[in-house]
């Protein structure tokens, strides 16, 4: 019987580590230029640059629990902008809006979740 036990609690403590490094070792979103679109699990993404003002934003669709926005960089600056909070939950298609205000035009924009 002790046997048993401890091989129940190396097998319950061998599931709780591999099931923390699964969630450790989720792939980030890549940070993408302008224009580009990319995955991120069920949503698909676009990354933009909005005009006139150089504000970068993110556009998803798809049905996904979770909360995520935009992470923008601009263009010849070591600065880093997020935008608002969005959730697909329900599906449809978020945007998140970052007010950047790029003076050369947006670097990239990528997705950061919580």
């Amino acid at each position: 019987m002790r046997h048993l036990t401890r091989r129940f609690a190396a097998t319950a403590a061998a599931t709780a580590v591999l099931a923390g490094a699964t969630v450790l070792a989720a792939p980030a979103a890549s940070a993408a230029a302008p224009g580009a679109e990319f995955r991120y699990g069920a949503l698909t993404c676009r990354a933009m640059e909005g005009l006139p003002d150089y504000d970068g934003l993110l556009a998803c669709e798809g049905t996904q629990a979770g909360y995520w926005r935009a992470k923008v960089k601009c263009t010849l600056s070591f600065s880093t902008y997020y935008g608002n909070w969005q959730n697909n939950q329900y599906g449809g298609e978020y945007y998140s809006i970052s007010d950047s205000n790029c003076f050369w035009g947006v670097s990239d924009v990528s997705l950061s979740t919580t």
